[in-house]
């Protein structure tokens, strides 16, 4: 199979079965024989008859079917020599990555974006949007590198964005689904805490954000770093791209904080009042100064407040309600460093704190101990129930949790320990924060999903009490 000349005769390189025609060349990323053999006889209804695939197939295509083969034995490290041959990108793209907070930097920077009539595609956790539209939901962070590359070039040529937002993660830029893809301007927000049962260790964790950096960030391009990293690495990046810290830019440039009464934070910037927010210091707020940090690198015009009032992001600090003294947020924190953010802004607030939470299945089992220690410390009440549990028995991850908590209901029913949760804040008035799944909306267990969401059920509750 020719791939340069199939390029000029117009065919299209696809890795969704769903898209393809008879113009189409069917990428399949699958190593499962049974699945194989199904995309073979979709192909055929799909009058696609060109597939590269595993060189594991070779003895086992079927007969009969007039479908052209390509057989590779490192399928990612192919995908990118198909990439260059079908895809040039044209456009600007703002990559984000960290451990917490990249999507609500990314996602936030889209809309900003486009509320300044700029048009942005984003491409992360909540799918893929362009121009204020969501076009479609995506199984991972960072979309296998075929997938990538084809909505790249559908933001560039259907959609005419000037900028794409690309989260990107770390098991991503490991599995090279990132690919040759070159960004303009790079934001980072942490390093602390995630996917140790993927990359092994914390070290290794780190070193494959700054790696993914290193080799997807144009050399000499603004770096935003959010907050304090280990000096190493620090050092390692400013050989290579313009740092921008965050926290000396705040001091450099007089952007200051003040707390107003309780909960409220009034925000200046050169001493002129821009913004009230009704809730602490938080990382929405440090979120917020990333996306004006960003905005005024990238040398655009902008009035502060149309980026200081873009607060709502679905499932991160998301306010279900906030009225008869009592506040619900469902939050995604779902590591240590994620629940600390989320908690830490409230601890000096004098009312009863009640935290539903829980931990995954199949997934760094160092962070429990942690995130429970965190929880128990920062509230008053806990209710440990079932995030994903996976293949684990769920009842074994909540007995690691329940450990270090002091006051608390082990509930593994998530409905069941939301609506404990609400009878609690009616009775001893408060803060509720439902934590760890934030936007999501399915539940896993062993070989079955469920559709199940957080912030759904919790409004659902809350329009029947209030």
């Amino acid at each position: 199979m020719d791939l340069i000349h199939k390029k000029k005769l117009g065919f299209k390189l696809k890795s969704n079965w769903q898209e393809l025609d008879n113009k189409s060349i069917f990428f399949t990323y699958t190593k499962d024989i049974e699945k194989f053999k199904k995309f073979e006889i979709l192909c055929k209804k799909k009058n696609c008859f060109h597939i590269i695939c595993d060189d594991s197939f070779k003895k086992t295509i079927t007969k009969n079917i007039k479908i052209s083969y390509l057989f590779t034995k490192d399928l990612n490290k192919f995908a990118i020599k198909c990439t260059d041959i079908f895809f040039d990108n044209k456009t600007k793209i703002i990559l984000v990555t960290g451990t917490n907070g990249k999507t609500s930097i990314a996602y936030s920077l889209y809309n900003t974006l486009n509320k300044l009539l700029i048009k942005t595609s984003y491409i992360g956790t909540l799918g893929f949007y362009a121009n204020r539209k969501k076009i479609k939901k995506l199984s991972n962070t960072t979309p296998d590198l075929i997938t990538l590359m084809n909505l790249i070039q559908e933001s560039i040529k259907k959609y005419k964005c000037k900028y794409v937002i690309l989260e990107a993660s770390s098991i991503g830029f490991v599995e090279k689904r990132l690919g040759r893809i070159k960004a303009d301007f790079g934001v980072l927000t942490n390093l602390t805490q995630d996917h140790i049962d993927y990359h092994g260790s914390i070290l290794n964790y780190h070193k494959t954000k700054i790696k993914l950096l290193k080799n997807h960030l144009n050399k000499n391009s603004n770096l935003l770093i959010q907050n304090s990293i280990n000096i190493k690495y620090h050092k390692e990046l400013s050989k290579k791209f313009n740092i921008i810290d965050q926290n000396k830019y705040l001091k450099n440039n007089s952007i200051q904080l003040i707390k107003s009464k309780v909960v409220n934070t009034n925000l200046f910037i050169n001493n002129l009042f821009i913004k009230k927010f009704n809730f602490p210091n938080n990382f929405v707020i440090k979120n917020l100064l990333s996306i004006y940090i960003c905005l005024t690198a990238m040398n655009l015009k902008f009035k502060p407040k149309i980026v200081f009032n873009n607060t709502i992001i679905k499932g991160r600090h998301h306010v279900i309600i906030n009225k008869f003294n009592k506040l619900v947020i469902v939050d995604f924190a779902h590591t240590p460093d994620g629940v600390n953010n989320l908690l830490l802004p409230y601890d000096d607030i004098n009312c009863n704190k009640i935290v539903i939470f829980g931990c995954g299945g199949d997934r760094d089992k160092n962070k429990r101990s942690k995130m429970s220690k965190l929880v128990n410390k920062l509230s008053d009440f806990q209710i440990i129930t079932d995030d994903n549990p996976r293949n684990e028995k769920p009842d074994d991850i909540r007995a690691e949790l329940v450990k270090h908590c002091d006051n608390f209901y082990n509930i593994g029913d998530r409905l069941k320990a939301i609506k404990k949760g609400f009878f609690l804040l009616e009775k001893h008035q408060g803060i509720l924060f439902i934590i760890g799944k934030g936007h999501e909306e399915t539940q896993s267990y062993k070989n079955k999903i469920y559709k199940f969401n957080d912030i759904k059920e919790s409004s659902k509750i809350a329009k029947s009490i209030y």
